[in-house]
Formats: structure tokens, sequence, C-alpha cells
């Protein structure tokens, strides 16, 4: 009987670290690329929000390996002619030179959407998501578009579209 509580205590123990580190890590990924999520909703009118919610559930906040070896961090699919090199297999994603790379072509293939017109420079983070969700971005599109929702309502990301500069035209928009 003590051994079950001591195992149960550890096991919750692990669990919360886990947890815990998960959060860390996603709050470091979220903090290192916001920047250049701001960045992209002044020169695109996406918000940032969204544009790093995706990136957080595409990339597991960086941990995944198409981040880490291609970075690339929306799963965007093109030629690769480095993967046999670096993962000794063949690979449909695309590879980019920098990650700043991979964020701007996600930005570049939203704008090219039949729906970025009438939504452009829209903060309604859930009216981004549902129309990147039904143009055939996610293959699990039911469950991601509640995925990155979360991650944009647990880490208070559309604070970052409205704590833009005020003066900014993008911010005042956005308002």
């Amino acid at each position: 009987m003590i051994l079950n509580r001591f195992t149960l205590i550890t096991v919750f123990v692990l669990i919360f670290k886990m947890l815990a580190f998960s959060q860390d890590n996603t709050a470091n990924y979220i903090e290192k690329h916001k920047t250049l999520a701001i960045n992209l909703m002044r020169e695109y009118s996406i918000p940032a929000s969204v544009i790093l919610g995706v990136a957080v559930i595409e990339s597991g906040a960086g941990t995944s390996v198409l981040s880490r070896k291609f970075n690339n961090h929306f799963g965007i699919v093109g030629k690769n002619y480095n993967a046999m090199n670096k993962l000794g297999r063949k690979s449909h994603y695309k590879e980019y030179l920098s990650d700043s790379a991979s964020f701007r072509h996600f930005c570049e293939v939203i704008s090219r959407k039949p729906y970025y017109e009438k939504l452009r420079c829209n903060p309604d983070t859930k009216l981004w998501i549902t129309a990147i969700r039904k143009s055939g971005y996610a293959t699990a599109a039911h469950t991601w578009g509640k995925r990155v929702d979360l991650v944009i309502r647990k880490f208070k990301l559309t604070e970052i579209d409205f704590s833009v500069d005020p003066l900014n035209e993008t911010a005042a928009l956005f308002r």
C-alpha cells in the first residue's frame, strides 16, 4: 500500500514536471519568435497570434524534427534535396535556410489564399483558424483548429496583436 502511494506520487510529480517543461518550452518558443511574428503581422496583416499559434502546433514549439533539421515550422511541403543527408531518408517537407524564411513563406502562402483579402487586417483569430483549416492546411483539421485556438488562448497570444506600437497602421486596424 505504501509502495503504491509512493509510486503514484512519483508518477504525478514526473507528469507535472513534463507539463511544466512543455509550458516553459512553448513560452520560450513564443518569446523567441514574437518579434518576427509582429513584423510579419505588420507586413501581411495576419495576426501575430495566428502565426505563432500555428507555428507552435505545427513545430511542437520548435521540438519537431522538421523545425530542428529543416527550419520548417509550419509543415509546408516542397522539394528537399538535403533530407537524405540530414535524416537518412527522403522527405517531402521543404527545407528553409532559416526560421524567419519559414515564417515568411507561411505568410506568403496564406496571402495567396482566396480568403486572405476578406480576412486581411481582421483580428478575429477564430475566423483565421477556420479559414486556414477549411482551405485544407491541416490533415486532422477539426482537432487542429481547436489545438491552435487553445494555444492562442492559453498563452494569451492576442495580447501580442494589440500590444504593437499604437501608431503602427496595422495595430490601429486591429483595434
